[in-house]
């Protein structure tokens, strides 16, 4: 079935069936696999406006579809799919590899139509892509791009003048040419995740998982919204930051989203599937006036949802009680990056482990399901041993504040693979202690197209550490944080056994046992938002639910 535009999400490396990858712990403490299969939610946001403005679209997510059966063809999908324009998302920098690879396909099989790029790195590199890959038509700069879609595909529509397309690049008389931004009093107003769009147009397009998240969602559905765009602070590693997106991509952050169209997003998900939904951005830095007007939202609206909240800075006892007041059901996570106060500090988060510790505890007062802490490895300051104290820091907190009623679960990871475009550490590496060592978008290319496992592919390191330093650091702290899992519980003893199993052999160049969803996950073997089991039955999760058992018989029929 023909569509005006077909959204193309591509795998991280394109050819992943074919090379022997090891990927690592790239992707342990994302629900995504190492091939990062998970679209960014803007997808979602820029079908339902499409639909909204009377065009067609779609959602191809190329990388799930490779991700399902090792017999899926590629090139034969794409051939079938009847779009003018072709919607390919270069979001973050570890999928450049793929989205090369399938521009060049589409451009071979398509080649009248229109190919556009977006997404942060397209933005950061346009003037880079435009020049190194003429298969690209048009790259649409920014965020909050809807509006300018639209504009878009009515000026290809009508045949008109591409210069009136706000933050356009493109090709005129053989000179790249880059249109001036829109200028918008309410740039949030077009931005909506409707999830019930993406139900309806799997049916439409009999195109179920083209549609999917990622890999893993039929079996672990879960809804997303997010409160704004941008950001306040000033993570030294993120590529979203207040720094990167200020210079980058819009100019001013954050945007705050009306708490109403917030709360409207998380009803729709509860009428569909059903699941949990996980707000991103903390709401409670949005100030009182906003988080009690979005509570009573939700209230007002008769949401009875398990919700996954996120934090920035650790929340007081004014903001929970509110929570706790509105929402039945809900879990938290933050990101501290270090249990050090010079290394924090150096990452940007400005709060001590008293500050954190305290809300752990107030957040079990006002009856959270689950608490969630996430360290990074790979940071200014930072050495092997500073990492091995983040991670017996993580065994204090679990021993002092889990239980039953409110699980606390750490989690240790790498910056990996890349530090982001954009953001300061890759802006000013000499000022915080990093080399780095990709500058051109070809730079990112070759270390995915070139590397065989996951510290190959990254693209820093720092005064402290190298790049082999930060891989064993990785290692010894993820058998660290298994046996403190073991010690408190939530991992079975056979659980930790194989785990750390798994570990040696991958240092060791051998094979080691990979969960079963696929997502390679090398020290948690689960990392899914399984806190909540209130998956709730409504006609649209009894058809996923009909879907999956259908398509897992069918799969061990044909031995795939």
């Amino acid at each position: 079935m023909k569509s005006d535009i077909a959204f193309i999400h591509a795998p991280s490396i394109y050819d992943f069936r074919k090379r022997k990858i090891k990927e690592g712990p790239i992707g342990d403490v994302v629900p995504s696999t190492p091939l990062f299969e998970m679209y960014p939610v803007g997808f979602v946001s820029m079908l339902n406006y499409v639909i909204q403005n009377g065009f067609s679209g779609r959602i191809s997510n190329i990388a799930v579809l490779m991700l399902s059966r090792d017999k899926f063809d590629a090139e034969k999908y794409i051939k079938n799919l009847d779009a003018d324009i072709f919607g390919i998302d270069l979001h973050w920098m570890p999928h450049v590899h793929g989205v090369f690879n399938i521009v060049k396909m589409i451009r071979r099989i398509h080649p009248n139509k229109k190919i556009l790029l977006g997404g942060f790195s397209s933005s950061y590199f346009a003037e880079e892509i435009m020049e190194k890959l003429g298969e690209v038509d048009f790259i649409l700069a920014g965020d909050f791009v809807e509006k300018q879609l639209i504009v878009l595909m009515s000026t290809l529509e009508g045949n008109r003048n591409i210069e009136n397309v706000p933050n356009l690049w493109y090709r005129n008389e053989g000179k790249i040419k880059h249109n001036p931004p829109l200028k918008d009093e309410n740039p949030a107003e077009a931005v909506f995740l409707d999830y019930s769009i993406l139900v309806k147009n799997s049916v439409k397009y009999h195109d179920v998982k083209g549609h999917l998240p990622y890999y893993s969602w039929i079996k672990n559905p879960t809804g997303m919204t997010i409160i704004q765009r941008g950001c306040q602070f000033n993570c030294g590693f993120c590529g979203g930051s207040n720094f990167a997106y200020k210079n980058r991509y819009y100019e001013t952050s954050p945007v705050r989203r009306d708490p109403g169209r917030v709360a409207e997003e998380i009803k729709i998900v509860q009428d569909t599937i059903n699941s949990p939904v996980f707000i991103a951005g903390d709401i409670n830095q949005t100030g009182s006036n906003y988080y009690l007007r979005l509570f009573r939202e939700i209230r007002e609206r008769g949401i009875d949802l398990p919700l996954l909240t996120e934090y920035f800075v650790p929340p007081g006892r004014d903001y929970f009680m509110e929570l706790s007041k509105n929402v039945n059901s809900y879990a938290c996570e933050i990101s501290p990056d270090s249990s050090i106060d010079k290394i924090r500090k150096e990452t940007g988060r400005f709060y001590s482990n008293e500050q954190l510790e305290k809300s752990i505890e107030l957040a079990k007062e006002f009856g959270a399901r689950k608490f969630d802490v996430y360290f990074s490895i790979g940071l200014p300051y930072q050495t092997k041993e500073s990492v091995m104290e983040d991670a017996n820091y993580m065994g204090t907190l679990i021993e002092k504040y889990n239980s039953e009623s409110m699980p606390l679960y750490g989690f240790i990871s790498p910056l990996a693979p890349f530090i982001d475009p954009g953001s300061l550490f890759y802006e000013k590496p000499e000022v915080y202690g990093f080399k780095i060592f990709t500058k051109g978008i070809m730079d990112f290319y070759d270390l995915l197209d070139k590397g065989e496992k996951w510290d190959d592919f990254l693209n820093y390191e720092t005064k402290w550490m190298s790049r082999k330093e930060i891989a064993e650091a990785t290692y010894l702290s993820g058998m660290r944080m298994v046996e403190i899992g073991s010690k408190m519980g939530y991992i079975e003893f056979e659980e930790k056994q194989k785990i750390i199993h798994n570990i040696m052999s991958y240092i060791n160049g051998e094979d080691y046992d990979a969960h079963e969803d696929m997502s390679q996950h090398l020290t948690y073997m689960v990392k899914e938002i399984e806190w909540s089991r209130k998956h709730g039955i409504t006609g649209v999760s009894l058809l996923l639910y009909l879907y999956s058992l259908i398509d897992r018989t069918r799969n061990y029929i044909h031995g795939v």
